[in-house]
């Protein structure tokens, strides 16, 4: 756990050069309809030379459509890291359909799963956990909650390696970045990051692990760590966790 006193600076090396943002409940409040203030605040982002990538849970063609409402977008990782679009336009990436072909196989005839599908990735509810564990388990997945619902993963796949392809394809290999997120499965992108951040509505487990807690919730607490931490990141200067 980083503690509220301690101060984290950028490590030596080059300069961060892309932002990762989750979207629900992070960008996106819950039952909001609208993007509200997020594209000036991505605006600003890439004003300051960083790249933004949009990362989520969420199908890749429905981050593409929020892609386009929020305009200011260099890259999308969508289910949580399995499907990669880097930059805009360019060809898709999928890792791991192989897995999820066969998990979608073992749950198909078992109507109780309630099993959404994705590209690759499944989700199932996560009072279900338990019952649906014993039939992928030995399929090479890792099971990853997500608010209500566990999120079936190809070993290996997260949002911190689907970040890592989307700086390759932006040309940004080995690249270091700033992300902030809410929930338990932007844990990998967080620990990965440079300096990570939560909105204030985050998880407990999120907010007690990352460089800085925002006082605001969800795309408040974006522009907070935009105007504060990360750019006085980019001026070599500490960020100060705020709980």
């Amino acid at each position: 756990m980083r503690s509220d006193t301690q101060r984290t600076s950028p490590r030596s090396g080059p300069a961060l050069v892309a932002l990762a943002v989750d979207l629900d409940r992070t960008l996106l409040p819950p039952d909001v309809g609208t993007v509200r203030s997020a594209p000036s605040i991505l605006r600003a982002v890439q004003r300051m030379g960083v790249r933004v990538v949009l990362v989520s849970g969420r199908e890749h063609s429905v981050l593409s459509e929020f892609s386009r409402r929020l305009r200011y977008i260099d890259a999308l990782v969508a289910e949580n890291g399995a499907v990669v679009e880097a930059p805009l336009g360019d060809r898709v990436r999928r890792v791991g359909r192989a897995t999820g072909l066969r998990v979608r196989q073992r749950l198909s005839g078992r109507p109780w799963a309630r099993a959404e599908y994705g590209d690759v990735v499944a989700s199932v509810p996560r009072v279900l956990r338990s019952r649906v564990v014993p039939i992928v388990k030995d399929l090479g997945v890792e099971l990853v909650p997500n608010v209500d619902r566990v999120m079936i993963l190809p070993k290996g796949v997260s949002k911190a390696s689907g970040m890592q392809l989307a700086l390759a394809g932006l040309h940004l290999p080995g690249g270091r970045y700033a992300a902030i997120g809410d929930g338990e499965n932007d844990l990998p992108l967080l620990r990965a990051a440079t300096i990570s951040a939560a909105v204030h509505n985050a998880h407990p487990r999120v907010r007690a692990r990352v460089d800085y807690v925002c006082r605001a919730s969800y795309d408040a607490g974006v522009a907070e760590f935009v105007r504060g931490p990360l750019t006085r990141a980019l001026r070599g200067r500490d960020v100060v966790p705020r709980h």
